[in-house]
């Protein structure tokens, strides 16, 4: 088991030529693909498999869940 880490989901299509992909790409990497934040990881997840986990945010999950740790 492991924490929250802070990761976020941006909903934006993974498309070099895609004018809110290049503003997001541009705030998070260089133009050599290094990350402008230091431990940052810019990838691409599609919206399905972001999705696999999503009953995690349903009210009383973690309460649930600590019930039975």
């Amino acid at each position: 088991m492991s924490s929250y880490a802070g990761e976020i989901y941006i909903d934006v299509p993974f498309d070099e030529n895609d004018p809110t992909y290049k503003m997001v790409d541009g705030f998070l990497a260089h133009d050599d693909m290094t990350p402008k934040i230091e431990g940052s990881i810019f990838f691409h997840l599609p919206l399905e498999v972001a999705m696999q986990n999503r009953h995690h945010d349903e009210p009383g999950f973690w309460d649930k869940w600590a019930e039975n740790w």
